[in-house]
């Protein structure tokens, strides 16, 4: 199992009806962005909008996915 496969094991315990984003995916550029020095909601979203081909590439993502804006990360962390 590798660290991807880890992160999209954990169970995601929101209400379905307020999901609009795959909770392995936050998981997954929380952990990146902070092991890159992007520390902190507003540095998150910016690591997302700089490394959004990479991101998409790596994690075998849809071309025209929305990755999580600022206050999402915000949401994603209150919540857990």
């Amino acid at each position: 199992m590798n660290l991807i496969e880890a992160i999209q094991g954990v169970p995601d315990y929101r209400h379905a009806r307020g999901i609009r984003h795959r909770l392995w995916i936050i998981l997954t550029i929380v952990l990146l962005g902070s092991c890159t020095g992007y520390w902190g909601y507003k540095p998150l979203a910016e690591f997302t909008k700089n490394h959004r081909l990479s991101l998409i590439k790596l994690l075998d993502l849809s071309p025209d996915i929305q990755f999580p804006r600022l206050i999402n990360i915000q949401k994603y962390h209150d919540f857990y």
